[in-house]
């Protein structure tokens, strides 16, 4: 479990501290700094994966392509040397980096990486970015090494795959298990999430390993009767879009970590507001997650979560970036404490308010 990232002259940030919980929701106007605390968690695990002495940092790689020292170097840095560290159960890393303007790797200048074999440097990792995998014909599969690791793709695509192989084990964490009369197995649950995001959809998942194929179809439950199954490409988009997303947090176990981008993309205001307590009661579970969204809604699910007792609320993090204009503009937040009954402590201009707005507005 990682406890804090520590940030020094990267891209919009000259300095922050940020401490971390279990679920942390991340949230902003665009462009205040979101992606760049994800995107400084995926460069040292992509920086880790290339070189296990972890000699420099790899700005481009497996999950995020940076560009040079130059793209990431914070604007009004008083010296040239950017810093990234974690704080973590199993040990501390913290790592200072040096700039070389048109150089993609970044030599380091000490730490010691093998504290941290777990965490981000270890095999219990899962990122999902925001584009992922839209309805196809058919998906690629990996090699069942990598889908034993819950390597699932930046996209999410070989999470089909692993539900397809592994459906029939039961969800480790009882925090996200729905009581259904089918059972507390990956693919029952799966289900039963997928019923309350998108209602009556029950997707259906074949492989073909001779061709390195899978396929997903979807059949739809009304009433007592099921419908044909259909390809991907004739039901919604957001069907396909969140299926991946469910079986990672479905399939997570306690100590995992994921991270996720606009896990509300395509989805109905109703789904949102599911996703958002699946991602919750997930945390009350032991995984850690990093979540960016834009989504009153997510949020919203968040805190009926809270209110529900599905999980502490003290281990729920709600972070809201922004712009300091009386502090020459530089890259802050502010973390509003979530109180027991789902209320907030403060709510600060442009936190996901733009409903309310909108309302006065009218009125």
């Amino acid at each position: 479990m990682l406890r804090e990232v520590k940030l020094k002259n990267f891209k919009c940030f000259d300095q922050l501290t940020l401490p971390l919980k279990n679920v942390n929701m991340l949230t902003g106007i665009n462009g205040v700094g979101k992606s760049t605390v994800i995107q400084s968690i995926l460069l040292l695990r992509q920086s880790y994966l290339q070189d296990r002495s972890l000699g420099g940092l790899s700005l481009n790689g497996k999950y995020v392509k940076l560009g040079n020292a130059q793209d990431v170097l914070y604007e009004k840095a008083a010296e040239e040397l950017i810093g990234i560290g974690v704080s973590a159960d199993e040990g501390d890393f913290c790592a200072s980096f040096h700039y070389i303007p048109d150089s993609d790797l970044l030599p380091m200048e000490s730490a010691d990486p093998g504290k941290l074999e777990s965490g981000i440097f270890g095999n219990r990792f899962s990122y999902l970015s925001a584009f992922r995998i839209e309805p196809l014909e058919l998906y690629r599969i990996a090699n069942e090494e990598e889908i034993v690791r819950r390597e699932f793709g930046n996209n999410g695509e070989f999470a089909l795959q692993y539900l397809s192989l592994f459906g029939n084990e039961d969800v480790e964490n009882q925090a996200v298990v729905l009581q259904d009369k089918l059972g507390a197995s990956l693919a029952n649950q799966t289900r039963a999430w997928m019923d309350r995001i998108a209602p009556g959809v029950a997707p259906q998942i074949t492989l073909n390993p001779q061709l390195r194929t899978s396929e997903v179809r979807y059949e739809f439950i009304e009433g007592k009767e099921k419908t044909n199954s259909y390809k991907s490409m004739n039901v919604g988009f957001g069907i396909t879009y969140v299926l991946p997303l469910i079986i990672a947090i479905l399939s997570a176990r306690q100590g995992d970590i994921i991270v996720v981008e606009n896990p509300e993309a395509h989805i109905h205001p109703a789904g949102q507001r599911m996703l958002g307590e699946l991602i919750t009661r997930a945390g009350a579970g032991g995984v850690q997650l990093f979540v960016e969204t834009h989504s009153d809604h997510i949020l919203n699910g968040t805190r009926l979560a809270v209110k529900k007792g599905a999980i502490d609320e003290s281990l729920v993090q709600l972070v809201f970036f922004y712009k300091d204009g009386a502090d020459q503009y530089k890259h802050k937040y502010v973390a509003p404490k979530i109180y027991r009954d789902g209320r907030l402590d403060c709510w600060p201009e442009g936190f996901l308010d733009e409903w309310d707005k909108a309302l006065y507005d009218l009125i």
